[in-house]
């Protein structure tokens, strides 16, 4: 009988909760009654929600550390492994921009695909084209064969990062807001610090076959662990159930309003700073402010770290703060971040600038995950434009930086790339005059 009831858990928590203080089905009506009097039965309830939620977001943040290291490690590995087949620096290049333009085109795509099939299904499936391929990869030794296996992989990434962007999101309304950056801090740190040593590792042992056996083996092990915990919420906000049109028109819809649109730019604007630093700091460091290689090396890190800390420590402060405070404090931020990339030549003023620049793109991503938290759209869709927004800010960042960098020299590419963020801050604050206090928020 006690199995009986546990079955049920799900479908009943309160007949759950009861009967299990009951002896039989007589008496359970009357144990309901009792801790429904008592106000037991909702406390029960409440405790049971919390522990769920507690184990979902410890399970989630293990699988998104986990992914992070994956592809951090598969970024080294392939890296080392090109360069053993004697492939060249362009070649190494389109090895390395394969996967990024994968994931550009099926991004916005996916959010659609998992509004329709749900999240769970999709990651799993998802998860096992990455584990084929990378398992497929030593079989053909030509730098062609691994490029064209980095844009397969590329077209199948999309669907798992929306997949667990859009159930956090669904989460974080739960969870609550202040942990809104823990997500992405869980990958940062999977992708820029545990990923890049195993990567290191793995290729120290003399056979790549080895590595990408290891990482094919670590998607299928992600798709399978994804299974264990990863429920199906029973349905979005009503827009969800919503009939819509065709994609174009659901994307128009979505960019029509303020908070969303806003969002995306802001988020695309500071994933190309992002990009932007991590394509050109090590260069700068090293032939403009005369840097040692490992020294240039560690303001990546210092970059990497300072952006797990501030994902993960700025949700309270950025809630309390307010949206106006965190966009305004990031602005600054980031604007003393880019004086100081390209002012200084010592050491420890540019790991300071890299400090600011990780703090401000943190608070900007706390408030637009809360922001998008909290709006009515079907997660999915939103997810799947958010990262699309994203990524083509982090293409466009290592593209106009070059650019940049061109015309006015690498010394003065951080100083050249301030008028970009204040007329992004400036464009968000005359849209947010032209409306009413009543309407979208503020950026």
């Amino acid at each position: 009988m006690l199995l009986c009831h546990l079955a049920h858990a799900v479908d009943a928590p309160c007949a759950t909760d009861c009967q299990l203080f009951a002896q039989d089905s007589t008496h359970a009506a009357d144990t309901c009654s009792t801790l429904a009097l008592h106000g037991i039965a909702p406390a029960m309830r409440g405790a049971t929600m919390s522990q769920r939620q507690s184990a979902f977001l410890f399970n989630f943040l293990l699988l998104a550390a986990f992914s992070g290291a994956t592809i951090g490690m598969a970024k080294i590995v392939t890296t080392l492994y090109a360069l053993e087949l004697g492939a060249n620096s362009m070649q190494i290049g389109v090895i390395a921009a394969m996967e990024s333009l994968g994931m550009i085109f099926v991004t916005l795509p996916a959010g659609f695909v998992i509004a329709r099939f749900g999240a769970r299904r999709v990651y799993f499936l998802a998860s096992l084209g990455p584990m084929l391929l990378n398992l497929l990869i030593p079989v053909f030794a030509s730098w062609w064969w691994l490029a064209l296996a980095r844009l397969l992989i590329g077209l199948c990434i999309p669907f798992r990062i929306v997949s667990m962007n859009s159930a956090f999101l669904r989460q974080l309304r739960h969870i609550g807001h202040a942990k809104a950056g823990w997500y992405r801090g869980a990958l940062t740190l999977g992708m820029g610090l545990i990923g890049p040593l195993l990567g290191n590792a793995l290729s120290g042992t003399g056979s790549f076959t080895l590595g990408f056996v290891v990482i094919g083996l670590c998607f299928g092990a992600m798709a399978a662990y994804s299974l264990g915990f990863w429920n199906e919420a029973g349905g979005d906000e009503s827009a969800a159930s919503a009939p819509g049109g065709g994609l174009l028109d659901e994307v128009r819809g979505m960019l029509a309003n303020p908070a969303i649109s806003e969002s995306c730019l802001i988020e695309a604007v500071s994933a190309s700073t992002g990009s932007l630093y991590g394509t050109f700091i090590l260069l700068l460091a090293m032939q403009v402010a005369g840097l040692t290689q490992g020294q240039a090396v560690s303001l990546v890190m210092v970059q990497g770290l300072a952006s797990v800390l501030a994902l993960f420590g700025l949700g309270r402060l950025v809630q309390l703060g307010g949206r106006a405070f965190a966009y305004g404090s990031s602005l600054l931020a980031a604007v003393a971040a880019l004086v100081l990339l390209g002012l200084a030549h010592h050491y420890w003023l540019l790991a300071l600038g890299a400090v600011l620049l990780s703090i401000a793109a943190a608070q900007v991503h706390l408030v637009n995950m809360a922001q998008l938290a909290s709006h009515a759209m079907d997660k999915s869709k939103i997810s799947g434009l958010f990262n699309l927004a994203t990524m083509l800010g982090g293409f466009g960042g290592a593209m106009l930086g070059g650019l940049v960098s061109h015309l006015v020299g690498l010394g003065n590419l951080f100083l050249g790339w301030i008028p970009l963020v204040l007329a992004t801050a400036l464009a968000c604050w005359l849209r947010a005059r032209r409306r009413t206090p009543a309407n979208a928020p503020r950026c």
